[in-house]
């Protein structure tokens, strides 16, 4: 690596735990978003975002890059998008690798897509996973930027799966158009939830 800030990037990722991204590795990062990516910037965040080293979280903040900072387009990453959403569990990430699959994809490749992903949605009801899916940032976005059916109609299966979760555990945060997380909640409000939730299943047990 010859780029400076890939250097610094690098320095400062050794500072990095498993889970938690050092407040300098993410000062340096964030520099990414504003710059002309080369290849070797491309290179160098796909490779944190595919990392079995780490939470899916911190991969996330890899993938936000690529996916927001449009000179990410002039690569041809569609390869890269689709096997990782092939092999992607966590719905939370797979639907941003839907979105960036999209940028390259005809609306007849991700029809097999989204009915797999409506599919998933029947299975899963955690949270979290809702909270970026329905963000603006999600599926909002992919209906808005493409207007295709198949998100339209995984829209609406998500909206409806998402209505089969606990109200107590729905709405705690979402994602801006900047995939950054917004607090929906304060720590009053979260811990009062969180308090009437074990108390309701507590006393059903």
């Amino acid at each position: 690596m010859n780029d400076i800030l890939l250097l610094e990037l690098d320095r400062a990722f050794k500072m990095c735990s498993d889970c938690i991204l050092h407040p300098e590795y993410i000062s340096l990062i964030n520099k990414l978003n504003n710059i002309k990516l080369s290849k070797v910037h491309i290179d160098y965040l796909c490779d944190k975002v595919i990392s079995k080293k780490h939470i899916w979280e911190i991969r996330f903040e890899h993938l936000r890059i690529l996916l927001l900072n449009p000179s990410a387009t002039e690569y041809n990453l569609k390869a890269f998008y689709y096997e990782n959403l092939k092999k992607c569990r966590r719905l939370a990430m797979k639907i941003f690798f839907i979105r960036g699959y999209a940028i390259y994809a005809s609306e007849e490749e991700l029809i097999p897509i989204m009915e797999n992903f409506q599919k998933s949605l029947e299975k899963n009801h955690d949270y979290i996973d809702y909270n970026y899916i329905l963000s603006v940032a999600g599926l909002p976005y992919l209906v808005t930027e493409y207007g295709y059916d198949c998100f339209a109609k995984s829209l609406e299966k998500a909206q409806e799966e998402h209505e089969k979760i606990d109200p107590l555990l729905r709405g705690y945060f979402t994602l801006n158009q900047n995939l950054e997380q917004v607090n929906l909640l304060t720590h009053e409000e979260l811990r009062r939830r969180m308090g009437q939730f074990v108390e309701k299943y507590k006393n059903t047990n």
